[in-house]
C-alpha cells in the first residue's frame, strides 16, 4: 500500500509539473475532448450508460480491449474504426508525455 501511495504521489507531482508545459496542455485538452466525444457517442448511439461509455472509450483508445462491450450498430462500428485511428496516437502521445514528466520528477536535481 505504501508503494502505491508513493507512486500515486509521484504521478500527481509529475502531472502538476506537466500542466505548465504547452505541449502537454494541448495533448491533455485533445485527449479530454476525444474521450468526452466517444462517451457521448456511445451513450447516444449504443444506449450505454455514461460510465460504460467512458469505460469503453478508455479501454478502446488504450488498446486494452477487454471485449466485455462492443458496438452493436453499424454506425457504432464505423465510428469505432475512425475513433481508433484518430485516438490511439493521441492517447499514446499523452501517456508518453506524462511518463516523461514522471521520469524527470524521479531524478534528483543536480
Amino acid at each position: 500500500m505504501i508503494s502505491f501511495l508513493l507512486t500515486l504521489k509521484r504521478m500527481l507531482s509529475a502531472l502538476w509539473k506537466a500542466i505548465k508545459d504547452k505541449e502537454f496542455q494541448v495533448l491533455f485538452f485533445l485527449t479530454t475532448i476525444t474521450l468526452v466525444s466517444g462517451t457521448i457517442f456511445y451513450h447516444t448511439v449504443e444506449s450505454w450508460s455514461v460510465l460504460d461509455s467512458l469505460y469503453f472509450s478508455v479501454v478502446t483508445l488504450t488498446t486494452v480491449g477487454f471485449g466485455d462491450f462492443s458496438p452493436q450498430t453499424d454506425f457504432g462500428k464505423i465510428f469505432t474504426i475512425i475513433y481508433l485511428f484518430t485516438g490511439v496516437g493521441l492517447i499514446l502521445g499523452f501517456i508518453n508525455k506524462l511518463a516523461l514528466h514522471m521520469g524527470r520528477s524521479k531524478r534528483k536535481p543536480e
